[in-house]
């Protein structure tokens, strides 16, 4: 990725909606309002145990955990990220084959790692059978 730069960032993992927010820092200042934004009520949060999500508040939306320094998939709640780590290899592949890649461009190259995580490779394909979806021809 762009050095320096985090993104921050979820998956559904029923309808495969992926969020991704370049962000300045992993702070908890940073990171609950994101979090507090995108996971609806109702909404079973995965994450690993990164200090910032200690400051989560009390909410209409469940947060489970897991230590990676333990394991990758907790062995009695089988809570994991291997979804999410996996998308996070896909935008970190995508912009390191960019010849070089312009911070203003960051949206855009995560925007087509969503896209394709979504629809698949066949991104054109995709995208007219989506078009068609909102604007049916009569």
């Amino acid at each position: 990725m762009l050095s320096g730069q985090w993104v921050f960032g979820g998956i559904d993992r029923e309808t495969k909606d992926v969020f991704m927010i370049p962000v300045q820092d992993k702070s908890a200042a940073t990171l609950v309002p994101l979090i507090q934004r995108y996971i609806l009520p109702g909404i079973t949060m995965l994450s690993d145990e990164w200090a910032s999500y200690n400051s989560i508040p009390a909410s209409s939306f469940q947060h489970l955990t897991f230590n990676h320094s333990l394991n990758f998939v907790d062995p009695t709640t089988g809570v994991h990220t291997q979804t999410v780590e996996s998308t996070w290899g896909s935008a970190k592949k995508r912009l390191r084959n960019c010849m070089t890649t312009n911070p203003i461009l960051l949206d855009t190259h995560l925007s087509e790692v969503y896209w394709q995580k979504k629809y698949g490779e066949a991104t054109f394909s995709n995208l007219i059978m989506e078009i068609r979806k909102q604007y049916p021809v009569v």
